[in-house]
């Protein structure tokens, strides 16, 4: 256990660039690889020994929009035992009134908070060493580039933020050399004492305590993460990642282990099938074929391919040729023969023949096209 520190996942977001996968279900439970983004932002806590004991309740995850979706996947995840919900209601707090409820709960543990809607093998044990380190009273974990559509944090070679801004601050860094811009990858630690940069009532934005903070002449630092990341906030992103992690050279299946993807399928009874490229694989009863890089996510009763009427031996002239480049969860139909391929294709998706697209990603309600935005 990281002694004296909690941890924060935010989950409270509307999603609603997302849309319309978030429709029903907050982004959070948004599945990656068939594991939930809250069950891989609690194991990454995890990962750093930040989790509940019998003697301890050491993280907390907020929610606001679709509250019982959050409060449900808490209850069937496997390292959702113990966690204290905050609950947001009548109003959505922001990313900076969140942490007004919880005031009393952190006490004067470090806080590790870390966004819901993210996936990454971020260290967090080595910013926390790092933030420890340096005796600062905010630690922002950051990106080699800026992030186009955001404010870039302007960090010295020291690891000491500057500003965050669209500009770099006016002068050099104390420190010596030049402004660096960096993108913040929605991991921060903080001190207690740094909440006290932040409204006391109401809806705020953590970024306007980082520049009360700064500008009191607050240690606020950095920490480089140069690893697997990405921001899952549009289709177009959601897609993205998946095909990056199906073209990443992770030798050895590292990276896998460290987003948590093996372990949550290992928890929860259903096997993450990893198809390498130029190989292929024949699902269930032969009728899907896929072809890798790609992955299929099986359950209990296997990967079979079902005709809309939800008969999974009834494929006569349904055959799906999937690949390259498909995540495909286990339960899904289709009217007839398909090829699909730069694709998520989630559980209880029913996919028109022919309709059938290349680069989308399909659920249950929706097929989403053009998702490269």
């Amino acid at each position: 256990m990281a002694g004296n520190v909690c941890g924060f996942i935010l989950a409270a977001g509307f999603g609603t660039r997302l849309r319309p996968l978030t429709d029903s279900l907050p982004k959070p439970m948004i599945r990656f690889f068939g594991a939930p983004l809250l069950d891989l932002a609690l194991f990454r806590l995890n990962s750093a020994g930040i989790h509940n004991t019998s003697e301890s309740q050491t993280i907390a995850v907020n929610a606001h929009y679709l509250a019982a979706e959050i409060k449900s996947g808490l209850a069937a995840s496997p390292w959702g035992g113990g966690v204290k919900l905050s609950i947001e209601d009548p109003i959505i707090l922001g990313r900076g009134g969140a942490y007004l409820p919880l005031r009393s709960w952190f006490g004067r543990r470090t806080i590790v908070a870390y966004n819901g809607d993210i996936i990454s093998d971020i260290d967090v044990g080595g910013a926390l060493a790092h933030h420890r380190a340096k005796k600062a009273l905010a630690t922002m974990v950051v990106l080699p580039q800026p992030l186009g559509r955001d404010n870039a944090v302007y960090c010295a070679g020291d690891g000491s933020v500057g500003s965050i801004a669209k500009a770099p601050p006016a002068g050099p860094p104390q420190s010596g050399g030049e402004w660096t811009a960096r993108g913040f990858a929605c991991l921060q630690i903080f001190e207690p004492e740094f909440l006290d940069f932040l409204p006391q009532k109401g809806a705020s934005d953590i970024l306007g305590a980082y520049g009360l903070a700064l500008a009191a002449g607050k240690n606020v630092t950095s920490y480089v993460h140069s690893g697997f990341w990405h921001d899952l906030g549009t289709p177009g992103q959601l897609l993205r990642a998946h095909v990056d992690l199906l073209s990443a050279d992770f030798g050895g299946r590292d990276l896998l282990a460290s987003l948590g993807l093996p372990a949550f399928h290992a928890a929860n009874g259903t096997e993450l099938k990893m198809i390498e490229a130029g190989k292929s694989w024949a699902g269930g009863d032969g009728s899907i074929t896929i072809v890798g890089p790609s992955a299929a996510i099986i359950n209990a009763g296997g990967f079979a391919l079902t005709t809309n009427a939800g008969n999974a031996t009834n494929t006569q002239n349904v055959v799906a040729h999937l690949g390259p480049l498909v995540v495909a969860e286990s339960g899904f139909s289709a009217t007839g023969p398909i090829k699909v391929s730069h694709s998520v294709i989630y559980r209880s998706s029913r996919i028109d023949h022919k309709a059938a697209h290349s680069h989308a990603i399909y659920d249950h309600k929706h097929v989403i096209t053009a998702v490269h935005k």
